[in-house]
């Protein structure tokens, strides 16, 4: 029988739990824009109670990208001197940590907020090749891996959407011309840095489609994926639930050899680990219950049940923080 406290591997990575704690974005930073000493005190909070894998939050591509205001980016002076302080906390605990990266509005080669089907060669090729110095960085900042955000609505998501993506050429129409881009950068973060890659992917509205993207990313370089949903009104359906998520998640984790990670949502010991024995999915990620209380699973591991106190409020989401603003935890 599988336990959430299993020893055991997520790819090449050794874990210690099936629990992921997955980032979303926080904004304690001082006036210079250096991560305050609230951020190092929470990394080494979650990495010394029994989480398996840290996602790190949203570390933004661009430095004007929509998320900069309240996120990390990654072409900071400070980026690779204070990260590499977060991993090495992290790494003393024995866990392995994930930078997660993305974007949301695509500005390059001096054009603004570029549409899938307008992107150039050239643009294509730039951003391919900021991955890959985005990788770099990721790498000398001593992460095990990276998260590509190629999933809710981030612009990676965008050009692999079946709705969205009419282009032409070797980038569009068929199902592995859509994703060609994805897996050509990749290749090459695999190639230079020999990262752990991450990709967070959608539940589109076409869900053989989905599992087709799933496929054409595990057999073509992806170490691991994470499946949610896309948040478009335009995929809402009528009924659309959990339950959806979880049949789709264990389709793609009965079709695919790497490990598989159902986000969002679950916060009950007991519901998990009937989930995690009566499915192909291996691994769980959270991000709210950890705001609430970075230290949970510690409590769950000696009690061997539990639940998340947090109430889904949203308000650490809203308010663009990693604290809990019902009841902050003195972290």
């Amino acid at each position: 029988m599988k336990s959430i406290f299993d020893n055991t591997k997520f790819g090449n990575l050794p874990v210690s739990s099936r629990i992921i704690r997955n980032g979303l974005w926080e904004s304690q930073f001082d006036s210079q824009k250096n991560l305050t000493q609230d951020v190092y005190d929470r990394y080494e909070k979650l990495a010394r109670n029994n989480v398996g894998l840290i996602e790190t939050e949203l570390i933004s591509m661009y430095t004007h990208d929509r998320f900069s205001d309240y996120t990390h980016y990654i072409n900071s002076p400070f980026f690779i001197k204070e990260f590499k302080e977060i991993t090495d906390l992290v790494h003393e605990h024995g866990v392995p940590i994930l930078a997660q990266i993305g974007f949301v509005n695509c500005n390059v080669n001096g054009k603004q907020m570029m549409e899938v089907n307008d992107l150039t060669l050239e643009d294509i090729r730039t951003i391919q090749a900021d991955y890959v110095m985005a990788a770099k960085k990721i790498s000398f900042a001593g992460f095990d891996g990276v998260e590509l955000c190629v999933g809710n609505n981030f612009y990676l998501s965008r050009v692999m959407d079946p709705f969205e993506n009419t282009r032409q050429d070797d980038y569009g129409g068929s199902t592995f011309n859509r994703v060609r881009m994805v897996l050509e950068i990749i290749k090459l973060i695999k190639k230079i840095t020999g990262l752990h890659v991450h990709c967070k992917v959608n539940l589109y509205q076409d869900e053989e489609d989905s599992l087709e993207i799933c496929k054409i990313l595990a057999e073509n370089g992806a170490d691991s994926l994470q499946i949610t949903r896309f948040l478009s009104p335009q995929y809402f359906r009528k009924g659309q639930n959990q339950d959806m998520l979880v049949n789709f998640a264990d389709k793609v984790a009965r079709e695919v050899d790497i490990p598989v990670v159902l986000g969002g949502g679950r916060s009950d010991m007991d519901k998990i680990t009937d989930l995690i024995n009566n499915t192909g999915i291996d691994f769980i990620s959270m991000q709210r219950p950890f705001v609430k209380d970075p230290a949970f699973l510690t409590q769950w591991k000696m009690d061997g049940h539990g639940k998340s106190e947090c109430k889904t409020c949203n308000n650490c989401y809203w308010k663009k923080q990693s604290v809990c603003l019902i009841e902050s935890n003195d972290i």
